[in-house]
């Protein structure tokens, strides 16, 4: 009667105690699996974030560079811009750079006058000498553009003039993918020895468990 009995109960090994072991791996992995997608979307933000951030400076440092040379003379602007200026404009090997200075009267100074001009907002979200970024695109190319606008205190907001500088986002493009690469590729060996790890973790914890069980069955045959 006993052998028969003992033959119906699991042994070491039963697909409960796989379960088991499954189920507990399952639940400290999935978060795992989870939370990876999301931390590769956040590199990706942060990495834009600080590619942008040097070249914008750079866009600013031209603008500056720009508005140093414009002279507003019983408020009428008068540029004189150096070929040497124009030249180090366009000396980016990598991305397209384009600039326009623009009166208030909507008249074209100097630069590329099919850039797209920046429409003076109504209310006081900017000032006169400071610089400031926004995004476009331009011959079917995202462009990042520093501007600024110049006045003399009795100028009305209709006589501002426009500073613009403006370049394409392969640089910028190319030094975040960088830094995802740099971030992400380590992950593929840092995960799945992580998942190991767990795995060896889980099944030297559960020997224990697993010999209790055992000793519990065993009693129970007799």
């Amino acid at each position: 009667m006993s052998d028969h009995k003992a033959s119906n109960q699991p042994g070491p090994g039963s697909e409960s105690e796989r379960s088991l072991f499954g189920e507990i791996l399952d639940w400290m992995l999935a978060p795992l699996l989870f939370v990876w997608p999301l931390s590769i979307a956040f590199t990706h933000y942060f990495a834009n974030n600080v590619a942008n951030y040097p070249y914008d400076q750079a866009l600013r440092e031209h603008v500056t560079a720009i508005a140093r040379q414009v002279k507003l003379v019983n408020g009428k602007p008068l540029l004189s811009l150096p070929a040497s200026a124009r030249a180090m404009l366009r000396a980016d090997e990598t991305d397209s750079v384009y600039f326009h200075v623009i009166s208030g009267d909507g008249k074209l100074l100097a630069g590329d006058k099919d850039l797209p001009t920046l429409a003076l907002p109504s209310d006081d979200s900017v000032m006169p000498g400071e610089v400031y970024m926004r995004d476009s695109d331009f011959k079917g190319q995202d462009l990042r553009l520093a501007y600024t606008y110049l006045a003399e205190p009795q100028m009305t907001r209709s006589q501002w003039v426009l500073i613009e500088v403006g370049e394409t986002t392969d640089k910028r493009s190319q030094l975040a993918n960088k830094i995802v690469a740099s971030v992400i590729l380590p992950q593929f060996i840092i995960i799945p020895l992580a998942v190991m790890l767990v795995w060896f973790g889980l099944s030297r914890g559960l020997r224990p468990l697993t010999r209790l069980r055992q000793t519990i069955e065993a009693r129970g045959t007799q």
